[in-house]
């Protein structure tokens, strides 16, 4: 029989909170125990250590191969245009009209200055004919002749300056008309009919037609791991099924000044029709090779923002285990962190496991 002896209340209170612990202590232990340890069947294979290619990756944008900013030499009101942006266009067409009055009414006066400069040599031509024949009889001297030889030859470098004058201004009215220089499409319009167009001022942009680049920008920590010639793999991801490769064709030695980056060029050869000029473009370089563990796709279950796989054991038991998911590698994925490589995982089971599971083959 047990009697309570002089023991006082706190100690009373003690011994109850311990008792309290050790039952809740084996419930939990209890609760566990029936969770897992059942035999699950299920597939396992091993996580493999092995190398893969190391890459380098930058983002940029798809661009035609060349693009040009179509200009006049030439000032004046911008008449007409005759393109609209996105239109395609062939060499040759014309694409801004400037304002031609000042240059005709030069060219006018140009080809008065011509007819006159023409007049005065026909008339010195026949001076210079008749001071012959007169210097053949003796009637004038060597002086004079010499004399209207010397203005007949001014005369004929007066009709060449009148048409090299008039040459000019024809040339000037060619510059009015601008066309197109290339096989292309309008990306551009700069000016509107009636603004004021300037010597190299850029009216039109005109993209080429064809060939088209990428153009990314490289880290200055990756840029001297890539060569040019080097294998790329360009992805444009705003495209179902727009995977492109291609050889790296230029690297800028000079860094870009505010994000000390380096541009580098790919030329897309034979381009799928829907690119277009400003697409976002992911491009990656291999540059070697580095260890990596990889475990099959399937094997990888995600619980909202972890990703884990489940682990076998040497006793069968399968526990889960968090890792960090790298890039994709066919069926497989690069397993960062959690795994070693050396573990088996599980490729599938017949039932969702839990803790403790036996996986049985």
């Amino acid at each position: 029989m047990f009697y309570r002896k002089n023991i006082p209340a706190p100690a009373l209170l003690i011994i109850a909170a311990a008792l309290l612990l050790a039952t809740a202590g084996c419930g939990k232990k209890t609760e566990l125990a029936q969770a897992g340890g059942k035999d699950v069947p299920g597939v396992t294979v091993p996580a493999e250590l092995t190398e893969i290619p190391r890459v380098v990756t930058a983002t940029g944008a798809i661009r035609a191969d060349k693009t040009i900013m179509v200009s006049t030499r030439m000032m004046g009101w911008v008449r007409r245009i005759h393109v609209q942006e996105g239109q395609t266009v062939a060499k040759g067409d014309l694409l801004v009209s400037i304002d031609d009055t000042d240059l005709l009414a030069k060219k006018a006066q140009a080809e008065a200055g011509l007819v006159e400069a023409r007049a005065v040599l026909a008339n010195a031509d026949k001076m210079a004919a008749r001071f012959e024949k007169l210097y053949a009889d003796k009637s004038v001297s060597k002086q004079q002749l010499d004399d209207v030889l010397t203005g007949r030859d001014r005369a004929a470098a007066g009709v060449g300056m009148a048409e090299a004058g008039l040459a000019e201004v024809r040339g000037h009215l060619t510059y009015l008309n601008v066309t197109s220089p290339v096989n292309g499409t309008v990306s551009r319009q700069m000016v509107e009919e009636g603004d004021m167009a300037t010597p190299g001022m850029p009216l039109i942009s005109l993209e080429s037609a064809g060939a088209m680049k990428v153009v990314a920008y490289l880290g200055e920590k990756d840029v001297s791991s890539v060569h040019i010639g080097d294998p790329v793999t360009v992805e444009v991801t705003s495209l179902d099924d727009a995977t492109f490769l291609a050889p790296l064709d230029n690297i800028v030695p000079a860094s870009n000044p505010g994000s000390r980056t380096y541009d580098i060029e790919i030329i897309l050869a034979d381009p799928d029709p829907r690119l277009k000029s400003g697409m976002f473009a992911r491009v990656t370089i291999p540059v070697g090779m580095r260890p990596a563990v990889l475990v099959p796709t399937t094997a990888v279950i995600t619980r909202g923002q972890l990703t884990g796989v489940w682990i076998v054991h040497e006793d069968g038991t399968a526990h889960l285990r968090w890792v960090r998911p790298g890039r994709p590698f066919g069926d497989a994925l690069e397993i960062l962190s959690g795994l070693s490589g050396t573990e088996t995982v599980v490729l599938s089971a017949e039932q969702p496991l839990v803790e403790g599971d036996r996986v049985v083959n």
